[in-house]
């Protein structure tokens, strides 16, 4: 899969995606400080999923109906980072989850997913 790491990832996060195989590009890396509404059109020209910390993200796809190719948003406030990508390593090896075109929240021990709708 594709991704955009926003900067508020952990980089124990972007490592463990790119060493099961991933491509990342890491706003830490690339796009430093760049705004949310940049990254979003980032990812979608490049095809990739928004891995974001930031419900910020979550409130731009859900109540402002901006478009994007899909997101994943780590809420995994009491994992330390490692935790975390071992977290989201598994649940993108779960059969079935797909998160194009959708918002996935991803918890300690469920993950909420939501379909996007846009006008």
């Amino acid at each position: 899969m594709r991704f955009l790491a926003d900067e508020c990832c952990p980089k124990a996060v972007v490592d463990r995606l790119r060493a099961d195989g991933h491509d990342v590009r890491y706003a830490a890396e690339t796009d430093h400080r760049a705004a949310d509404e940049d990254l979003l059109r980032v990812a979608n020209a490049e095809d990739r999923f928004i891995v974001t910390e930031d419900f910020d993200f979550g409130d731009m796809l859900i109540r402002d109906r901006l478009q994007a190719v899909g997101a994943i948003i780590l809420y995994l406030p009491k994992l330390d980072p490692q935790e975390r990508a071992a977290r989201l390593a598994v649940v993108l090896a779960e059969p079935g989850f797909d998160p194009r075109g959708a918002l996935a929240i991803v918890e300690s021990r469920r993950v909420r997913q939501r379909k996007l709708e846009w006008s």
